[in-house]
């Protein structure tokens, strides 16, 4: 009886760890959840409009029956300014406390390109959080004189889209604290903050990333980037600056996500 050998088995093949890109976000969120950087984007909108509430009470404009309109201006100006500042901040502060796990996560078989997108996903997450916790606290602001919900019309707007045009912000410091450290990244958002100031109300805005964010609410606040409301007829008051800050951040996003991919691909352990 002739009998054949069964053919051996094929080797196993080595499987590529490959986590989704929201695993590895979730992972970023779970592992900030009590730090400094979660309680920050909780606190800031609270540590700002409390005392900008307070102040507006007692502004002359307060007795004309514009207490909550000189709240939304002030507050709209400082949160402009504030989330570039904020995407330099949390970027440097969170690549540095990720320097040593880096060194372990690296050596895995993960697509590395995901470290980096996961990070800036989360970042932006906890900014969309921070900003809505100041929608909150502009609608409390707008119940208390009595103003809710009509005086809210634009404010919604005024709140996520410096967030959505910040998000290029937050993947331009993520990309610079990953290539040079801390203090550089630190420093795009002080870079935000001055043309936040100095620069979104001028001509050649769209030229200067860092004054995006605020050049989106200066239209919808009514207001130039000194809190001042702006005059009738004022080019700043321009509601084509919005969709074109947003196409422009969108582009620039894409491009400094792909950028720091391929940085990450190539960094040695």
């Amino acid at each position: 009886m002739n009998t054949t050998a069964a053919a051996p088995a094929p080797p196993p093949t080595r499987r590529r760890d490959s986590p989704s890109l929201a695993s590895v976000v979730g992972t970023e969120l779970i592992r900030g959840r009590r730090g400094f950087l979660a309680w920050y984007h909780l606190i800031a909108p609270m540590v700002i409009t409390v005392p900008l509430f307070l102040g507006a009470l007692g502004s002359p404009e307060a007795k004309a029956g514009q207490t909550f309109e000189v709240f939304r201006n002030v507050t709209l100006e400082f949160w402009g300014v504030l989330v570039p500042m904020t995407a330099g901040l949390a970027a440097a502060l969170s690549v540095r406390a990720d320097q040593d796990a880096w060194r372990l996560l690296l050596s895995y078989g993960v697509p590395r390109g995901r470290y980096f997108v996961a990070k800036v996903v989360a970042l932006g997450t906890l900014a969309l959080v921070s900003s809505t916790v100041l929608l909150v606290m502009l609608s409390a602001g707008a119940l208390i004189t009595g103003r809710f919900p009509d005086a809210l019309g634009t404010v919604a707007a005024a709140v996520y889209l410096p967030w959505l045009v910040g998000l290029s912000m937050t993947a331009m410091a993520v990309l610079v604290a990953v290539l040079w450290g801390t203090g550089p990244s630190v420093g795009v958002g002080v870079a935000g903050l001055l043309c936040g100031a100095l620069v979104s109300d001028k001509d050649f805005w769209y030229a200067v990333p860092f004054a995006w964010p605020m050049r989106v609410v200066l239209p919808l606040a009514g207001i130039g980037p000194n809190g001042v409301p702006l005059p009738e007829g004022s080019p700043v008051t321009d509601m084509s600056a919005i969709p074109l800050a947003v196409a422009l951040s969108a582009v620039l996003t894409a491009l400094l996500l792909v950028a720091g991919s391929v940085h990450m691909s190539r960094k040695e352990i």
